[in-house]
């Protein structure tokens, strides 16, 4: 009964409610809502031809068909096309220089510059596909007799239609049960803080920690789940190794929570600690930025948190289609993970009843 008690106060806190509740149902809806399109197309793009050859317009025309681009505007005068890319009138500027022609005659590398803007990363990702597949599929006619390409055989494999939201959201979905979790349940003992009430004990503290777990346990469905099919995105989990992902890892969450949420004084202290620390734990996972770029110390400092582990092994098993065997080392990480946060939790726990202790 105790238990159910502790369930049914997330409800009651009006806190609680909005970030164990509202803002996991609420939060990857509007995320997924604005990545619906997966992709950019039609992008305006400005082309410079200062060649102003059969080539070089060659070029243009094939590029115009991608879906992705759609060249807008021709001009031979480049501070023209900055123009228009400052007035948001074009996203890309793709230049062709007056040798461009003869560069292919003679054999040589011809060179062309495409300019992006980077206040959107998919426009870049648009721009410079096009004219790389462009540059793929045009073959000179005096290279065919030279030369012997190697022949490219493209499969996508995967998130096949290389979108972002179906990239993104496989990273962000775990996150967002980690910090949600500690949200919730470091605002309940940070308003107990707050108002002078008295300090949980170690089975109250761990109770409410269960409490959570039960609850998260049936939310992650929701978010590993329905959340995906709702928007088509890669779905290739099993339920079984779903099941087999979602223990260690809520357990690991959940014991991570009750040892920082001893930490939390006031009941807005958890919200400044994700407004610091969300963005870094993405990086940290490895999915936005590769692991094997991070500095030595990143790399190792990400394995403090559960939601590193659990990120890499939802990817594999979710968009890659991974037996629950090839994520077994990070399922490890996250039982260790579990066993040491639980650990440090009953010694702060028992640190601070000496500290009470001393002061009455």
């Amino acid at each position: 009964m105790l238990l159910l008690d502790d369930i049914k106060h997330i409800f009651k806190d009006e806190a609680t409610l909005i970030l164990a509740v509202l803002v996991p149902l609420l939060y990857p809806l509007v995320y997924s809502f604005i990545y619906t399109n997966e992709i950019v197309t039609d992008m305006p793009v400005c082309a410079v031809d200062m060649s102003n050859t059969p080539e070089s317009r060659n070029f243009i025309r094939q590029y115009d068909a991608t879906p992705e681009v759609n060249v807008l505007y021709k001009t031979n005068n480049l501070e023209e096309a900055k123009r228009l890319m400052e007035t948001q009138k074009v996203h890309a500027i793709i230049y062709f220089p007056e040798d461009f022609a003869v560069s292919l005659q003679s054999m040589r590398q011809a060179p062309v510059q495409l300019y992006c803007d980077m206040g959107f990363i998919l426009y870049y990702k648009a721009a410079y596909l096009s004219a790389y597949n462009v540059m793929l599929a045009q073959k000179h006619p005096l290279m065919a007799g030279n030369a012997n390409p190697i022949k490219v055989h493209e499969v996508r494999m995967f998130n096949t239609i290389e979108g972002y939201g179906n990239f993104l959201l496989q990273a962000i979905l775990p996150l967002i049960i980690q910090q949600t979790l500690l949200m919730a349940l470091g605002t309940e003992v940070g308003t107990r803080r707050q108002r002078r009430l008295s300090e949980l004990s170690i089975r109250q503290h761990m109770r409410k920690g269960l409490a959570y777990y039960i609850f998260y346990f049936l939310l992650a469905g929701y978010l590993l789940v329905v959340v995906p099919s709702l928007f088509n995105f890669t779905q290739m989990i099993s339920v079984g190794s779903l099941l087999l992902f979602l223990v260690p890892t809520l357990i690991a969450m959940t014991a991570f929570a009750l040892f920082v949420s001893l930490f939390f004084k006031h009941r807005e202290t958890p919200f400044i600690y994700i407004a610091f620390t969300s963005v870094i734990l993405l990086f940290l996972t490895g999915a936005s930025w590769p692991e094997q770029a991070m500095p030595l110390f990143w790399q190792w400092f990400a394995w403090l948190f559960p939601s590193t582990p659990a990120v890499r092994a939802f990817i594999q098993l979710n968009a890659m289609g991974a037996e629950i065997s090839y994520v077994a080392g990070y399922l490890g990480v996250l039982l260790i993970q579990s066993v040491a946060y639980f650990a440090l939790f009953l010694l702060g726990k028992h640190l601070i009843a000496r500290r009470h202790k001393a002061q009455l």
